[in-house]
This record gives C-alpha cells, sequence and structure tokens, in this order.
C-alpha cells in the first residue's frame, strides 16, 4: 500500500511539474460556471471540459469528465500515459480487466483517488446519480476497446 502511494505521487508529482512547465507564462483560474462542457455520441454520452492543455497534443492536460446516471463503460484501455483520477462527486464503479464482471468493481465514492495506467484495461459503471471526475494525463489521449470498434483521440 505505501508502495503504490509513493508511486501515485510521484506520478502526480512529475504530471504537475510538466503542466507548471506547460504554461509557465499564464495563470488559469475557473470557477466551476466557467467550464466548457462538451458532449458527443462517440464519447459514450460522457462531457467534458479540459481545464488545461489540449489532450490531442503530446503534453500534459487536465479534464473533468462527466458520466451520467447507470451508465457503462465497456472494458478498454489508453495508450498515452498513466491517468491520474479523482473522484469528485458521484461514486464510480471502478475494476480493472479485460472483460466486464460486476463482482470485480469497487465503490469509489467522492475524494476517492484512482489510477487508470497506460495500456491497463479496465472497465466502470455509475450508479444512480451523474459522476464527475478529474482527469490529470499527458496526450495525446485514445481509447481502445478490448471488443468490438477502436475509437481513438477523443479526448475522453
Amino acid at each position: 500500500m505505501k508502495t503504490r502511494l509513493t508511486i501515485a505521487l510521484l506520478m502526480t508529482a512529475a504530471l504537475l511539474s510538466g503542466c507548471a512547465q506547460q504554461d509557465v507564462t499564464k495563470s488559469v483560474q475557473l470557477l466551476p460556471g466557467d467550464l466548457q462542457w462538451k458532449s458527443s455520441p462517440a464519447l459514450h454520452s460522457l462531457q467534458t471540459a479540459t481545464l488545461l492543455g489540449d489532450p490531442a497534443k503530446p503534453a500534459p492536460y487536465v479534464q473533468r469528465i462527466k458520466l451520467p446516471p447507470n451508465h457503462r463503460l465497456e472494458p478498454h484501455s489508453h495508450p498515452n500515459s498513466a491517468r491520474i483520477v479523482t473522484v469528485l462527486s458521484g461514486t464510480m464503479y471502478f475494476a480493472y480487466g479485460n472483460a466486464w464482471d460486476e463482482s470485480r468493481l469497487r465503490a469509489l465514492p467522492p475524494g476517492s483517488f484512482f489510477t487508470e495506467p497506460a495500456n491497463m484495461p479496465h472497465f466502470a459503471r455509475t450508479g444512480n446519480e451523474e459522476v464527475i471526475l478529474q482527469l490529470s494525463a499527458t496526450g495525446p489521449d485514445g481509447t481502445r476497446y478490448i471488443s468490438g470498434p477502436l475509437p481513438t483521440g477523443h479526448g475522453r
């Protein structure tokens, strides 16, 4: 457990130092009402708001992600750097693996933290409430589904 926490803290520090290097000439302050949410059917009815950077570029970025109630994310992985995620609201049910297995899902309430290592398959769902996540990673972003189509570069 201590080793995992140390790795997570080092990954966060590296990512944040990259963000600071990326935007040293500008400051960013956003209130919740300033966020510009974008949705697309290609994103599984998810909405995203990019806070910093550009997920399509090979540089650090930060996004908020809204998932609707009773939403299921099939097993998939991401080829870009490890993703660092915090649950801001709602409860996310999340597990690692190549195949959907409801029994492996772990409830992650607000304040929970998890990572999505590059190319590591995982799956998730929401319950009866909307979930909002904050994601930090380095692009370019993409998603590879374990079975079915392979959409890429969608900024999640």
